[in-house]
């Protein structure tokens, strides 16, 4: 049962966690294959089932990341956070639409706090946020080296 005593579509339809989980390597396995209608299908499909899972949100806005649809990516990747805010890819994902946006402070502190919940560096994700700051900081080094104007 949920919070507020309503079942979620998933325990109606009495989808196992396992189950659920396969699906979600599923739609993984097409979204690296390039197969993004097939793996937004299923993203959609898991988030509609089980609107709880931090995991199925962060997945669907990683795939609306991928194709630029910055709006929808941020309001998934914003509930996937609120669900979960120990999730690291979410708040990468969230820094590049950022970043894309110009909204660099937003970015940088999304960058930083994916590396932050990474002090092992063993998470793909937060290693990725490293790379996205470093190539940041060898941008703003270069502009400072070649006197122009700092990026607000």
């Amino acid at each position: 049962m949920s919070a507020n005593g309503n079942e979620t579509p998933r325990q109606q339809l009495g989808i196992t966690d396992e189950d659920f989980q396969r699906m979600g390597e599923i739609g993984a396995m097409y979204y690296e294959q390039g197969d993004l209608k097939r793996a937004r299908t299923i993203f959609e499909g898991l988030v509609e089932v089980d609107p709880t899972s931090a995991a199925a949100h962060a997945a669907l806005g990683a795939l609306y990341t991928r194709t630029q649809e910055d709006a929808l990516a941020l309001a998934s990747l914003e509930q996937a956070i609120a669900l979960d805010p120990q999730m690291i890819a979410p708040y990468v994902n969230r820094a590049e639409v950022f970043l894309r946006s110009e909204r660099y402070e937003e970015a940088i502190a999304d960058l930083q706090r994916a590396i932050d919940l990474d002090p092992e560096e063993q998470d793909p994700g937060a290693n990725r946020a490293r790379a996205i700051a470093l190539g940041i900081h060898q941008i703003v080094q270069e502009a400072a080296e070649q006197g122009g104007e700092s990026i607000q």
